[in-house]
């Protein structure tokens, strides 16, 4: 450790709310406790719950390994591109100008972030294999020795997850594109062609719980031994940049304006300047075409939501395949991801309602700018739910109820619940008002029910639709019509109190 260092960090130890060695110990002996008081019995009683007939069999399957490598790279891609937003080393905005852009190595003053952020992917993929593996010893079909030696399997997983967020971080933009790239493709191979899920299959059926386990350890520690080093590459802009965006998200965060928040990891448009996004032809089409040409001016934004509609409609498809709390699971997951991918493509819905009580100098008022920018998302919406709902269909040979028909009734429900959800408006006050309570201040529970109301809704058209498939299209499609009508009456509503 250089001297600068060792300088700064007494100093840092001296503050005024600096923990002392035995806070620290305190604070692990509660975390311990935490574990083994709460968290071993609620995990047991999870698994009791899961060790359901319709669930074992999918933990089971042979091919299960496969699935698990695919999900793996999946997760990896995502991370990825998440590192090029939120990287895993990432200090203050004073931090980062006084010491990761001193003389001092780089390494040396962002390893400690990165620690505490690698402890993001351990820990859920820990969880994870820990509650697959009590769902397991809870049937009877794995030993208890098998769920320990998962444990070092699941800490290599999440240490390589981890090293892939940092990559992220450290390359370019063109190399971090092409890395994403080819791990969801590589997932996507692994899902569609399982004997190409390479080694994580051959280990699977060949190699014993135990050598796999050390394996992937090994393999976790070597990507973590290997990341240090390069945190020296990590360029000042780009940790300049991630630090002010991510204070300034946080800063936002504690207003309650969770919309705003997310809104400060948008990347701003890099392609397609020359584009002709003003044409002729009728107005629909005019805003259509405005509106893809947006879509094609962020490419990594339009390849997330696409990847993330295709996916969220095959798990919307297949829900038809599984019963019991498997397809409420997956069901549910995909009208979130549908949710979630609606969100890249309603921007012109957004600045249709930010255009309210300016003056109209093109025309079109804002509620029918907000009806003609909402053509191009359901199509493109729509494309996607029909391609990703035969997915599942042509994969297990068998047609799941619904098919394509419940992702595809989704669509116009998410469109219009977008625009009510543009539309909303800041956070009312009376919404931040005291409420004391014996327990505490509740305050915060009626300001997250409205922040949180758009996916929340989403989530509840998904049950309903997904309750109405069996009762045949007619029924669908009277559902899907009534919640379209019931969000756009209230997105309507709240233009018009915008507008008073």
């Amino acid at each position: 450790m250089s001297s600068d260092l060792q300088a700064v960090r007494e100093v840092w130890a001296t503050r005024s709310r600096a923990r002392t060695g035995g806070e620290i110990l305190y604070l692990l002996y509660v975390g311990v406790l935490s574990v083994l008081i709460f968290g071993l019995p609620a995990l047991r009683s999870a698994g009791n719950a899961l060790a359901r007939p319709d669930v074992l069999p999918w933990l089971r399957a042979a091919d299960s390994g496969t699935w698990v490598v695919a999900g793996a790279l999946a997760v990896a891609g995502a991370l990825v591109m998440l590192g090029a937003v939120r990287g895993p080393a990432l200090l203050a905005p004073f931090f980062t100008a006084t010491l990761a852009s001193s003389r001092i190595r780089r390494r040396d003053v962002l390893w400690r972030p990165l620690l505490r952020a690698l402890l993001v992917p351990l820990l859920g993929s820990v969880v994870l294999a820990a509650l697959v593996g009590a769902t397991l010893v809870s049937a009877g079909s794995a030993t208890a020795a098998a769920v320990v030696w998962a444990v070092p399997a699941a800490v290599g997983t999440g240490l390589l997850l981890g090293c892939a967020w940092l990559v992220g971080e450290v390359l370019p933009a063109v190399p971090r594109r092409l890395t994403a790239a080819a791990l969801l493709l590589a997932a996507v191979l692994c899902a569609v062609f399982p004997v190409l899920a390479g080694p994580g299959a051959l280990l699977a059926a060949d190699v014993p719980v135990a050598a796999r386990s050390l394996c992937l350890l090994a393999a976790g520690l070597l990507g973590l031994a290997v990341s240090i080093p390069s945190l020296d590459r990590i360029r000042g802009q780009v940790l300049a940049e991630q630090s002010t965006r991510w204070e300034t998200a946080a800063t936002i965060a504690t207003t309650g304006d969770m919309v705003s928040a997310s809104g400060m990891f948008r990347s701003p448009p890099s392609a397609g300047r020359r584009l002709p996004a003003v044409g002729g032809g009728p107005l629909a089409m005019v805003f259509a075409r405005r509106d893809a040409f947006a879509w094609l001016r962020s490419p990594e934004r339009l390849v997330i939501g696409i990847g993330l509609g295709l996916t969220s409609a095959v798990a919307l498809a297949a829900s038809g395949l599984v019963t019991g709390p498997v397809a409420w699971t997956v069901a549910l997951l995909g009208g979130a991801g549908l949710w979630a991918a609606s969100g890249v493509f309603v921007d012109g819905i957004r600045h249709g309602v930010h255009t309210l009580g300016a003056p109209p100098l093109f025309g079109p008022g804002a509620g029918e700018q907000v009806l003609l920018h909402a053509l191009a998302p359901t199509v493109m919406l729509s494309v996607l739910a029909v391609l990703g709902g035969v997915v599942p269909g042509l994969l297990s040979g068998a047609e799941a109820p619904g098919g394509a028909l419940l992702p595809l009734a989704l669509v116009p429900v998410l469109v219009a619940g977008r625009a009510r959800d543009a539309a909303k408006g800041p956070l009312p006050l009376i919404l931040i008002t005291p409420m004391p309570t014996p327990q505490g201040d509740m305050a915060v529970l009626p300001m997250l029910a409205w922040q949180s109301d758009a996916i929340l809704l989403a989530l509840v058209a998904t049950a309903v639709l997904v309750v109405l498939v069996p009762h045949g299209i007619g029924a669908v499609l009277v559902g899907t019509l009534t919640m379209t009508v019931l969000t756009a009456l209230m997105a309507v509503r709240r233009l018009r109190a915008l507008r008073d």
